[in-house]
């Protein structure tokens, strides 16, 4: 499954230099929709590339966030602030489960 489309995403870093990166989510992503077990370490793998992903798009948020906040859309920034803790949970929740996968429960 692909999903070929390409926007842009504001990264945070140490250092503000603004301007966006192009961020292209042309990913493959294995599948299996057997019903059997299917390979462990490609689970673990994807799963491991999730969490990472999502903490990433934790982070582009985090700084798209406070650049809004700065431009004076105060509303905006603070709904982004409270998905970036969701995010977070979310990625907590992962990590937790790849930790029990990497266990084998």
């Amino acid at each position: 499954m692909s999903d070929d489309h390409a926007h842009t995403h504001t990264h945070s870093h140490a250092h503000e230099h603004g301007h966006d990166h192009l961020h292209d989510h042309a990913h493959e992503h294995p599948h299996d929709h057997g019903h059997g077990v299917g390979d462990l370490t490609k689970l673990k793998t994807l799963l491991k590339y999730m969490l990472d992903h999502n903490r990433e798009h934790a982070v582009e948020l985090g700084g798209l966030a406070h650049n809004l906040y700065h431009a004076g859309q105060h509303e905006s920034a603070d709904i982004i602030t409270n998905a970036v803790k969701d995010f977070e949970t979310g990625s907590d929740k992962l990590a937790k489960a790849l930790e029990l996968v990497k266990d084998g429960k």
